[in-house]
């Protein structure tokens, strides 16, 4: 027992020291966690700063290697797993020199100061001292982390180029918060980015495909942050396999609408006669409200306490980050546990009333929506797990458990006739499919199988997506090796599991999802190993 308690204090000395280290050097990350520490500060960039992040992680890597594991309790366990797979993957990223092809420094500014642009509808003094201080921060920042980019990967200076585009409207955005007293900061702060941008641009680029992360890598991420045991063939063996099954499916439901009639065509054309009148935006809180309602009358998860949801328009500036709609979660550390889910409404901008309405109905389909995002999706989840009682615990984010979840709501939502418009089932089966084909589309360009320009055309051919469409589609995947597939994955795993509990020791639904989100974000794999008796 003496020797357990003297492991068990070990361990938690070594994750206290990993992450106080890292939010320490890391400010931005500091400030999106809800800590105040990180307020107004963009932190060192750099080779030398890079080298000592890898130090860091060397250094936590042998702590764990050192421990005696079996000594360590099961949400110990967790936690081990899970800062070894994060440590691992960054680890990677580094000997792959990512941070020499990747030009996302400007995203980073970007991104902290539309978080502080949110946070001044409430908090404004706050918000403007924060906004000063990045906006001092950014040139120095910004040139030291060009330096590092030698050779950018082709896809990446597309993004960057596609970022800093958009970068006049969030400095005005800036400027008409700060007011025109700050109009040189601003000024100095948008020179940087074009300077960051103008150097990028003059560099050499990367060998073709250099974001591919490769086999080996690819399989340890499926085996340690998607948890399961499957090599890539078999990965792959499923998603062909789940494509004939879904796609079966999805006939079946279209035979009921037409003879002959695609999924696309039928979509399209109840999408063409769908008009929710009125606002767009209480379209959405009604059917938000409406659809939460109908998972508290279902019984079939435990709604948070304490928690605050704004369903909120997308500001101009920022209406070319975003689809139709979306979600940004409270930081773990924030007192309030406040999410907003934006919407997009993309017809403000339309004059003509047959323009306007084409834009509305890109909506069609809103309570998968907001099922997916809201309640009981990525809102309820994400709040969920920010009060896990362990400290460090909300930091591990597994795609495999938070997007599986969201397909497991939309799941939920047409079993539990939540919503029984005759459309819901096949919008749900046609995006299922999508999620199949992103399995294939992942695995294929990690593993050197596809170009950039095949991974398109795939998303092109199999689900019907426009080229512009389908590249902003792989445009996320180059930069996030096993996410996309984890979707799908996911939701299988979370099936699998309620065959196992519910089905098979008659575990309530409600039982049965309170326990998937007690564990906070991890893969489902471990909760099935270490919190069942």
């Amino acid at each position: 027992m003496k020797n357990s308690n003297q492991t068990q204090r070990k361990f938690e000395g070594i994750l206290d020291r990993h992450f106080e280290g890292v939010l320490e050097d890391h400010p931005v990350m500091a400030n999106e966690l809800g800590l105040r520490a990180g307020e107004g500060r963009l932190g060192e960039m750099g080779l030398g700063f890079e080298r000592r992040q890898e130090m860091r992680r060397q250094q936590t890597l042998a702590e764990l290697g050192a421990l005696a594991v079996n000594e360590l309790s099961s949400e110990q366990h967790l936690d081990r797993l899970a800062l070894r797979s994060m440590v691992l993957a960054e680890c990677e990223d580094f000997d792959r020199r990512v941070h020499r092809l990747e030009p996302d420094a400007v995203d980073r500014v970007f991104g902290i100061l539309l978080h502080e642009l949110q946070r001044g509808e409430d908090e404004p003094a706050r918000a403007k001292r924060n906004i000063r201080g990045v906006l001092r921060a950014t040139p120095r920042y910004l040139s030291q982390a060009v330096r590092m980019i030698d050779r950018p990967e082709s896809v990446w200076r597309h993004i960057m180029q596609q970022s800093v585009a958009g970068a006049g409207a969030l400095f005005d955005a800036a400027q008409s918060f700060l007011g025109q007293k700050d109009i040189k900061l601003i000024a100095s702060a948008q020179r940087a980015v074009g300077r960051y941008h103008d150097t990028v641009m003059d560099r050499p680029l990367a060998p073709r495909n250099s974001f591919a992360l490769g086999t080996n890598l690819l399989q340890r991420r499926v085996r340690d942050e998607l948890g399961l045991d499957y090599t890539l063939g078999q990965v792959e063996a499923l998603a062909l396999s789940e494509v004939d099954r879904i796609g079966g499916l999805l006939k079946q439901a279209c035979a009921r609408h037409g003879r002959g009639k695609s999924a696309a065509a039928i979509i399209e054309d109840a999408r063409s006669k769908w008009n929710p009148g009125g606002d767009l935006l209480d379209v959405y809180r009604a059917e938000t409200k409406r659809v939460a309602d109908g998972f508290k009358a279902a019984k079939a998860v435990t709604f948070p306490k304490g928690d605050e949801l704004q369903v909120r328009l997308v500001p101009e500036f920022m209406r070319h980050l975003y689809p139709t709609a979306a979600y940004s979660s409270p930081g773990p550390f924030e007192k309030c546990q406040r999410g907003i889910f934006w919407v997009n409404d993309l017809s403000l901008k339309k004059t003509n009333a047959a323009d306007k309405l084409a834009e509305v109905q890109q909506h069609f389909g809103i309570s998968l929506t907001s099922a997916h995002e809201a309640y009981p999706g990525h809102h309820l989840q994400f709040v969920t797990a920010n009060t896990h009682r362990r400290k460090w615990r909300p930091l591990f984010a597994h795609a495999v458990f938070y997007e599986g979840w969201t397909l497991w709501c939309e799941q939920m939502m047409t079993d539990l006739k939540i919503d029984r418009s005759p459309w819901t089932k096949i919008i749900q089966l046609h995006d299922a499919l999508w999620r199949v084909h992103r399995i294939l589309v992942d695995l294929r360009l990690h593993s050197g199988r596809y170009s950039y320009g095949q991974g398109v055309k795939h998303l092109q051919e199999h689900i019907g997506f426009t080229k512009a469409r389908a590249e902003a589609d792989v445009n996320w995947y180059t930069s996030s090796p096993a996410v996309p597939m984890s979707y799908w994955l996911g939701r299988l795993e979370n099936a699998r599991l309620h065959r196992r509990l519910v089905q098979g020791r008659g575990w309530s639904l409600k039982r049965f999802n309170d326990w998937l989100l007690s564990f906070g974000t991890l893969p489902q794999s471990w909760l099935e190993k270490y919190g069942l008796d």
